[in-house]
């Protein structure tokens, strides 16, 4: 997480520390396909994903399902939706992982104790509505290429914010179905996808494994920009400002939460 977040602005020794403590808890194993919560479950958490892929899902009532976000480690899940009583949709891992839980009451003593802190967190949040609304435009407007071609352009860019790669080849681990499924395809279509851009000298997939061979015609197809995954907050919301701006939100929170 601290990775992802320095890619786009130098966090403070305090602030690194204060994220620290409010994410060193007991970790447990998980494996791939293991449920995380379901749609309508009681929302009174958040995950952290240390290690390995999730997806948050909705299943339609033919069976058919619908992979909304991807989750990669480092990244927290359930909090742009902080404010709901309930899950609105299923999150399930992709691949083998380690997770920690954060009771949503835990936020409270983080927000008395470093509102700078608080408004990184809501800068997440928002980074991750970013995320979802891009994806909207991309499958309303976009051909099966294009999609395609964002998709990897997405994933391997927020993995060289983390050094999981730092090159052109990176582990896409995804199956047909699940890319199928996030794509809005089917794994027919998906697999047909591929080989076109194979030939067209733009990635190479053998299995998990993908290569990006032409990353600059890559990123023209899919019109790729990626100003929509930084991670940005208004100055005046945090450091000087931090403690006049969040001096009353951490009494609106508890309210909130006691009705939750």
């Amino acid at each position: 997480m601290v990775k992802r977040i320095d890619a786009h602005r130098t966090l403070e020794r305090k602030d690194i520390a204060l994220l620290e403590k409010l994410f060193d808890r007991e970790f447990r194993q998980v494996s791939a396909g293991e449920s995380l919560w379901r749609e309508g479950e009681n929302a009174d958490s958040l995950v952290f994903l240390q290690a390995g892929w999730a997806c948050s899902a909705r299943y339609h009532k033919d069976g058919s399902r619908q992979l909304l976000e991807i989750f990669l480690p480092g990244d927290v899940l359930g909090l742009c939706r902080i404010a709901l009583s309930d899950r609105r949709t299923d999150a399930v891992m992709l691949t083998d992982g380690w997770i920690s839980e954060l009771p949503y009451s835990s936020l409270l003593e983080l927000f008395n104790e470093s509102p700078n802190t608080a408004a990184l967190l809501f800068a997440i949040a928002n980074q991750r509505m970013a995320m979802l609304a891009e994806r909207q435009i991309i499958m309303a407007h976009r051909s099966a290429r294009e999609r395609t071609a964002h998709f990897i352009c997405e994933c391997h860019t927020r993995l060289l914010e983390t050094g999981a790669t730092c090159r052109e080849e990176f582990l896409l681990p995804l199956t047909q179905q699940d890319l199928a499924d996030a794509l809005g395809m089917s794994a027919v279509h998906v697999s047909r996808t591929f080989s076109h851009l194979a030939q067209e000298g733009l990635v190479y997939r053998n299995q998990f494994q993908l290569v990006i061979l032409d990353s600059d015609r890559l990123k023209e197809m899919a019109a790729f920009d990626d100003r929509y995954l930084r991670i940005v907050w208004n100055d005046e919301m945090s450091l000087a400002n931090a403690d006049q701006a969040f001096r009353e939100p951490p009494q609106a929170l508890q309210g909130l939460l006691d009705e939750l």
